[in-house]
């Protein structure tokens, strides 16, 4: 009986331990921020599937993030990261502007036309080894006052390398 006992909470444990949030689709309808707005700004990661790491008592899923802009300056006036459950996207967070200049080292949350902007230290910490998938979005307007967009996936595992 104790035997029966201790499998059936080592499974409920385990069962809950990690999360499995979905994987989105092309299905999915892009969140209402962005949903109208036309597409200006490249967003990538890399790496775009992101493996994570264990230093000490938590998780690192380190990756960087670039923006650009080819075809004219845009001023960014929101940004933040949407994170995919219950078969949608999530706000997850809306930064602070300032973030932006600290981060990406724009100056006034401006980009200039063909100049990349990268955060090189964008990293998902956890003291919970779990994957899912977050999109990361833009929004600015244009110097003729149109309101554009970019945004892009990034895909956390968690599939531990060390």
């Amino acid at each position: 009986m104790k035997t029966i006992i201790l499998f059936l909470i080592v499974s409920f444990q385990f069962g809950f331990g990690q999360s499995n949030y979905g994987t989105p689709t092309n299905n999915i309808p892009l969140p209402k921020k962005i949903k109208d707005l036309r597409v200006a700004i490249d967003v990538k990661h890399f790496p775009k599937e992101n493996d994570p790491v264990k230093i000490k008592n938590a998780y690192y899923w380190k990756h960087a993030t670039a923006i650009l802009c080819k075809e004219a300056e845009i001023t960014i006036t929101e940004y933040g990261a949407f994170l995919f459950y219950n078969e949608k996207w999530n706000l997850r967070k809306t930064y602070a502007l300032k973030e932006l200049d600290k981060t990406f080292g724009t100056k006034k949350q401006l980009m200039l036309q063909g100049q990349p902007y990268v955060w090189a230290n964008n990293w998902r910490i956890d003291n919970k080894l779990f994957g899912g998938w977050a999109m990361w979005y833009f929004i600015g307007t244009t110097k003729k006052g149109e309101t554009v967009c970019g945004y892009e996936t990034i895909n956390t595992t968690s599939n531990l390398l060390n």
